[in-house]
């Protein structure tokens, strides 16, 4: 028996990685091995034989304490995910049976990052484990966030509360007892390293791409972590969440900063650190009947729900764990959208519906939607919800269970107010779907050769209706990209790229596009180069208004605005006061601003009036 587990799980190279190990045999070694193209031998970490020592298990709510190793990462090493394997020697130095060099196993493994000695240098990419949602699941010792779990009521705030010293936490441990295994892939345990992460960076170094890494333990701990990178990378199950781990990505897309979920069920928990930062709690229960104590479940609440950063959330969505699920993968909508671009796919077809591994499942994220022309919408609710454009739409069957009335996966993609583009893919098994399917390996290259440059945030479409940017089916918009933030903006060269409307030649940092009529959706994209190298990208996705549409929210914008001509906490009419108390606000200043709107107003609705195409009457 040999089982260990790092002291805390990142480095950088050059420094000191702490390994507490416990094993049956009087020696053991410790051999490294980092994830790229496939898991590639690094070397022996620290001496040929160290001497080993044999401790009991702890409860996983408590840092066990075994003995630590101290061994010294080499200063070459690149950035990576990383398996230290625990070879145990017997009295000679001899290793019967080592264990296989694999990611995947319950003993003898643990799991560990080297971040970058350059950040942001070598890669503008940091991919992040969901190293807390290992953690979460992580069943070595007899609990975890599930099964088992042990309440803390102690810390503050109380909760099911696990230890991350232990062995697990993506591999090396026992996933907690009850998850039932992956019939699609029987052979890996889900919530592991070797489940998600593990086959997707083989893909993703195997196509040529160099990334940084880290985990949520540095994106919480860090708070400069994400400023050299323009993009993050959330891959497999990325269920639990700090508020400073949020707090940090919500800053860095606000400011211009790309995220790519690669992901599902996403930020679904809040997680708080104690003790000192190595232990975790997650209140999953609403509070008990004592009332002199008092906490809430560790749901984010609706003002401040997982969609604002995400888009989606799992209670529109939902998961399918046990036995072979429904063959399920996307339906296109854009075909036009850059995220398509050399896939073939047309409007309407289905990609992702392989029936060894389908894409979507076996969790999945929504946003709630209904249709119009014909296009999956959003129809968020309260709280803060960004306008995420479905690009791709799985609705979920009987077999699934369900978040919402509506369930379903919605593939999209937003712009936040800052310019920075949020890509999701709104299922777990993206990551494993890349190297498999033609169709998705492809959108996630497009992905990341965009989202890889910094952004460039584009204003429009304008002319602006009532303070909102809309636009509206047969009208010209135009669109402008920011360019302030770029050195020398005077000798970037811009490529506009517009998918679904028609673009007169652009001038510079404009673009004046016409919107189809009949509404089908439109993307306004462009490419900043200078020397003829990409150093920019921005992009907006809208479906226009119909004209109807478009007078239907004129006439409201014109009769808030003739009530509230000034002040919006004096109103001319409340519905509960006496318009006599009101008539001391008729000051000439207003008289013009009402008599034009109400102009404006009885052209409005008298258009509205007309009957429709076909004679069909005005509704």
């Amino acid at each position: 028996m040999i089982q260990g587990y790092p002291r805390w799980p990142s480095v950088r190279p050059g420094e000191t990685l702490t390994l507490h190990v416990s094993t049956d045999q009087p020696h053991f070694r410790i051999d490294a091995y980092r994830q790229g193209r496939r898991l590639e031998p690094m070397g022996r970490l620290g001496p040929e034989r160290l001497r080993g020592c044999a401790l009991p298990p702890g409860p996983p709510d408590r840092d066990w304490g075994w003995r630590g190793y101290d061994v010294r990462i080499p200063p070459g090493w690149p950035s990576g995910a990383y398996v230290a394997l625990l070879v145990p020697l017997d009295a000679a130095g001899r290793a019967h049976r080592p264990p296989l060099p694999t990611a995947d196993g319950a003993d003898a493994r643990a799991l560990f990052v080297v971040r970058s000695a350059r950040p942001g240098r070598d890669t503008s990419v940091l991919y992040k484990l969901s190293w807390a949602t290992f953690h979460a699941y992580n069943g070595t010792g007899g609990g975890s966030l599930y099964a088992q779990g042990i309440w803390s009521a102690l810390d503050e705030p109380p909760g099911f509360k696990v230890t991350w010293r232990r062995p697990g936490g993506g591999t090396g441990g026992t996933v907690m007892p009850g998850d039932p295994p992956d019939a699609h892939e029987p052979g890996v345990r889900r919530q592991t390293f070797a489940k998600w992460d593990a086959p997707f960076i083989a893909w993703l170094e195997g196509e040529g791409y160099r990334v940084d890494y880290c985990t949520d333990w540095d994106l919480h701990a860090d708070p400069d972590l994400l400023a050299p990178y323009r993009l993050l990378l959330s891959v497999g199950h990325d269920e639990y969440w700090s508020d400073a781990m949020r707090d940090r990505l919500e800053a860095f897309a606000g400011a211009g900063g790309n995220l790519a979920f690669l992901s599902g069920n996403i930020a679904g928990y809040r997680i708080h650190f104690t003790d000192g930062g190595t232990a975790i709690t997650c209140a999953k229960l609403p509070p008990a009947a004592d009332a002199r104590r008092r906490w809430t479940v560790d749901r984010w609440p609706p003002e401040r729900a997982e969609a604002a950063v995400t888009g989606v959330s799992f209670d529109h969505g939902g998961g399918w764990w046990h036995g072979r699920r429904d063959v399920l993968g996307y339906t296109v909508q854009h075909a036009d959208h850059w995220v398509y671009e050399g896939t073939g796919l047309r409007e309407g077809e289905v990609f992702g519906a392989d029936p060894a591994y389908p894409l979507v499942g076996y969790e999945v994220d929504a946003v709630p939607y209904a249709r119009r022309e014909g296009i999956a919408v959003p129809t968020p609710g309260p709280g803060r919800w960004p306008e995420l454009f479905i690009l791709g739409l799985a609705e979920l069957g009987p077999g699934w269970v369900a978040g919402g009335p509506r369930p379903a996966a919605t593939m999209g993609i937003h712009a936040t107010p800052g310019g920075g583009l949020v890509f999701q893919a709104a299922t777990t098994d993206w990551p494993i779907a890349a190297p498999r399917d033609r169709c998705v390996a492809r959108i996630t290259r497009n992905v990341l050769d965009r989202l890889r440059l910094p952004s460039i945030r584009l204003v429009g479409p304008l002319p602006a209706r009532g303070g909102r940017l809309l636009a509206v089916e047969g009208e010209a918009a135009t669109f402008h990209a920011d360019l302030a933030p770029f050195p020398d903006p005077d000798r970037l060269a811009l490529e506009w790229h517009v998918a679904g409307g028609r673009a007169e030649p652009p001038a510079g940092p404009l673009v004046r596009v016409t919107m189809p009529a009949p509404p089908r959706p439109v993307t306004v994209a462009v490419t900043a180069r200078r020397d003829g190298l990409a150093v920019g990208f921005g992009s907006l996705t809208m479906l226009p208004l119909g004209s109807r549409e478009a007078l239907e929210r004129e006439t409201l914008v014109l009769l808030r605005e003739m009530v509230a001509p000034s002040a919006p906490e004096k109103p001319l009419v409340v519905a509960t006061r006496d318009p006599r108390d009101a008539v001391g606000l008729l000051y000439g200043v207003r008289l013009p601003w009402i008599a034009a709107r109400a102009a404006r107003l009885r052209e409005v609705a008298a258009r509205l009036g007309e009957p429709g195409p076909a004679g069909e009457p005005p509704r």
